[in-house]
C-alpha cells in the first residue's frame, strides 16, 4: 500500500507544477487510509523539491518529519546537500554534513560525493579535495563516482597533469575508474596527443578489466592512427579481440588504410581474419 502511495506522489510531481498543494492532498489521503507517512515517503518529496531548487520547502518537510517523530536519514540529507549546490550554496551544503551528525545520522560516501560535486561545480577544487581527505579520515573510501567528479572538471579545464595525478592516485588505492572517467581521460589524452598515457590507460583496462573497450578504443585508435602509431594500434586491436570485443568498423578501416600504405599485408590479413570471428553475431542480429 505504501509503495503505491509513493508512486502516486511521484506521478503528482511529474504532472503538476504545484507539488506543495498535491502534498496536502496526498497526506490527507494517507491519514484517511490510516497510513502514516514514513521516511521513504518524505524522501521522495524532499528529493523533488531539492532537484527543483526549492530547498526552503524541503527544509519545511524536514521540520514536519521531526514534528511527527520521523527521523531524517542519510538519503534525506544527501538530497538537501544536492539541492543547496543547485542554488549556489556549497558551503551551507558542507555544513549539513556536520549538522546531520548532531541528529545521530552520519554521512556516507554518497553524501560526501554530493558535497564534493557542489564544490567541483563551483570550481573550488581545494575545498573538494579537502572533503575527499575528510572522507578518508572518517574511514570512508572515495569511490569511482568521487573520482569522476574531478575527472570531469579536469577534462573541461584541459588540466592534463591534475587528471593524470588523480588517475594514478585512484589506481594506487585500488579504485578502478568507471566508464565515464575513462572517456574523460582518453579524450583528454587524444586532445593533447599523449600516446604513452593513453596506452597506459588501455593497459590498465585490459589487465584489470574496467571501463568500456568499445567506447575507449574508438578514441584510442583515432589518436594512434593520427600519430602514425601503427604497431601500437595493431597491438590494442588484437588485445580487444582477445577479450571478446569487436572493434568498430570505422576503427578497422582506419587501421586498414595505414597498413596498406605501410605495405603490411600480412598484418592486415591477420586482422581481417580475426574480425571474421564476429560475423555470425552480426548476421544473427
Amino acid at each position: 500500500m505504501i509503495l503505491s502511495l509513493i508512486c502516486r506522489l511521484l506521478i503528482y510531481f511529474c504532472l503538476d507544477g504545484s507539488p506543495w498543494r498535491k502534498l496536502r492532498t496526498f497526506f490527507e489521503e494517507m491519514k484517511e487510509m490510516g497510513v502514516k507517512p514514513d521516511v521513504c515517503s518524505y524522501n521522495c518529496l524532499i528529493d523533488v523539491y531539492c532537484k527543483g531548487r526549492e530547498v526552503e520547502k524541503a527544509y519545511r518537510v524536514i521540520e514536519r518529519m521531526r514534528d511527527e517523530d520521523v527521523s531524517p536519514d542519510v538519503i534525506t540529507y544527501t538530497s538537501v546537500i544536492g539541492g543547496l549546490g543547485l542554488v549556489g550554496q556549497p558551503d551551507k551544503a558542507r555544513d549539513v554534513l556536520k549538522e546531520m551528525k548532531e541528529f545521530g545520522c552520519y554521512p556516507d560516501a554518497a553524501a560526501y560525493n554530493a558535497a564534493i560535486r557542489n564544490y567541483c561545480i563551483a570550481k573550488r577544487l581545494g575545498d573538494a579535495y579537502g572533503l575527499m581527505d575528510e572522507m578518508l579520515s572518517k574511514g570512508l573510501s572515495p569511490n569511482a563516482t568521487t573520482y569522476n567528479l574531478f575527472f570531469r572538471v579536469f577534462y573541461w579545464s584541459n588540466d592534463l597533469r591534475s587528471a593524470w595525478d588523480l588517475y594514478q592516485r585512484a589506481m594506487d588505492t585500488g579504485c578502478l575508474p568507471n566508464t565515464q572517467s575513462c572517456m574523460f581521460l582518453i579524450r583528454l589524452f587524444r586532445r593533447q596527443e599523449k600516446v604513452e598515457m593513453a596506452m597506459q590507460l588501455w593497459k590498465d583496462m585490459v589487465d584489470k578489466g574496467f571501463g568500456s573497450y568499445i567506447l575507449v578504443s574508438d578514441v584510442l585508435f583515432d589518436l594512434l592512427c593520427d600519430m602514425g602509431k601503427l604497431v601500437e594500434a595493431e597491438k590494442c586491436f588484437l588485445e580487444m579481440i582477445e577479450k571478446g570485443h569487436k572493434p568498430s568498423n570505422v576503427s578497422f578501416r582506419r587501421i586498414k588504410v595505414l597498413m596498406e600504405l605501410a605495405n603490411k599485408q600480412e598484418s592486415l590479413q591477420n586482422l581481417s581474419q580475426k574480425m571474421t570471428i564476429f560475423e555470425p553475431s552480426i548476421q544473427s542480429s
